[in-house]
């Protein structure tokens, strides 16, 4: 009786503190109450409509508006989950999935508050991975009426959970924030269940039926979380070599008359006087291939004030004054993301949009790290992986030149300072 009213009293604590933050909407997606739409319909039907709710999902993450999305693997009423960031029109988002517009699939939704910044920057090509999903609910001794607040309000119901957390195992947890059944989710790398169900069965929680919790197998694109046996962190400096002195454009070469300045140990392009009329390109005279490149950018200006770092890259013909290849980007709805800069022409790999917003710093210094090694290219700003491509095109190619951009269309100032390169094998 003792354990059990400490427990009642620790769990008192946990809802003690109001939430103001609601940073994320979690979806179950349920079988839905029109299912008999689906039958009868031909492959060639099935197969268009799976395209287009997966599709979805696609162009929703690349508006900044989802972080999650991937179905359950067990063919329970739960079919999958979607995690949607901030307060959305839910209606809104699901209007091009035809599973929800047929009653195919029903949505149960609940404001949940995560902590953003252990979501991943998903890898391109898309990968799927399985994780188990448990899913906390109030047991027939739960008491409190208000619901947990923190993001680490689940660890604090599950404190034996603490060591997976650290382990990274424990990827994702957070608390609903609407006073129903279920309490939240938590999300975790392993996908042994039984291993998990006898860990949850030993809690205190679970042992006096504070809390009930079923586990599911969970599929999400790899990189929405964190691996635990995969580094995220930027690679240490070694030998790093400086290819701008600070002084000179010895090594580097474009328009240095009026497009291009070194101003405070900077290379600075366009200026805030004028418009930029169109891109502009300041690049190395010898090509790389694979390496770490280290550089500090700032971007300042009205317009459309945009940047980036082009690499294994060309100049082209048509127009003359472009280049065609990989591109670091830098500016709104762009930083930290890949583009393929005059040849596809489409961003190639990104990050969460709500995670871009937490590390940049505007108007300011940024540190931006690139490392190709081979196929496998990965973006860092300012510490955080924003993009992780493996090419899959052989004809593309894995060296060039490396050079700075200012984009036309903006008074505006691309600045790059501190560059540095160590050369891989």
């Amino acid at each position: 009786m003792k354990l059990l009213l400490a427990f009642l009293a620790l769990t008192q604590t946990i809802l003690a503190a109001p939430v103001t933050n609601t940073p994320a909407t979690w979806i179950f997606l349920n079988t839905g109450h029109d299912r008999s739409k689906m039958k009868g319909l031909s492959p060639e039907a099935v197969s268009r409509m799976q395209n287009e709710h997966v599709g979805n999902f696609g162009a929703l993450f690349n508006q900044g508006r989802l972080f999650a999305a991937g179905p359950l693997g067990d063919n329970g009423p739960i079919r999958g989950i979607v995690v949607l960031n901030g307060n959305e029109n839910i209606a809104e988002c699901f209007k091009a999935d035809p599973y929800i517009q047929n009653g195919a699939l029903d949505i149960n939704a609940h404001p949940w508050l995560v902590d953003i910044m252990k979501f991943g920057s998903p890898k391109v090509p898309f990968k799927i991975v399985r994780h188990t999903l448990a899913i906390v609910s109030k047991g027939q001794n739960w008491h409190p009426t208000r619901q947990p607040a923190g993001t680490d309000a689940m660890l604090r119901l599950f404190p034996e959970l603490k060591a997976r957390e650290l382990s990274g195992d424990l990827a994702l947890s957070g608390p609903f924030l609407d006073d129903g059944k279920r309490l939240g989710v938590m999300l975790f790398c392993s996908t042994n269940l039984n291993e998990l169900k006898e860990a949850l069965e030993k809690t205190a929680a679970v042992k006096q039926d504070l809390v009930e919790v079923e586990l599911h197998p969970q599929y999400l694109g790899a990189g929405t979380v964190h691996n635990p046996n995969e580094s995220e962190q930027p690679p240490k400096a070694h030998h790093p070599k400086k290819i701008f002195d600070g002084k000179t454009f010895t090594g580097w070469q474009g328009d240095t008359d009026k497009t291009w300045r070194i101003e405070k140990g900077a290379l600075v392009g366009g200026n805030l006087a004028e418009t930029v009329p169109h891109n502009n390109f300041l690049c190395t005279t010898r090509e790389f291939k694979n390496f770490d490149l280290r550089l500090q950018v700032k971007l300042l200006g009205t317009g459309f004030v945009n940047g980036g770092i082009q690499f294994r890259s060309q100049r082209i013909k048509d127009p003359a004054y472009e280049m065609s290849g990989y591109q670091a980007d830098m500016g709104e709805g762009y930083w930290g993301s890949l583009y393929d800069e005059s040849r596809r022409n489409k961003t190639l790999a990104h990050t969460h949009l709500a995670v871009m917003q937490r590390i940049l710093k505007v108007n300011e210094w940024n540190d931006y790290l690139i490392r190709c090694e081979d196929d496998h290219i990965r973006l860092w700003l300012n510490g955080i992986l924003t993009a992780d491509y493996t090419e899959d095109d052989n004809a593309i190619p894995l060296a060039g030149l490396i050079a700075l951009q200012i984009h036309g269309g903006g008074k505006a100032e691309a600045w790059y300072r501190n560059l540095a390169i160590e050369e891989l094998p």
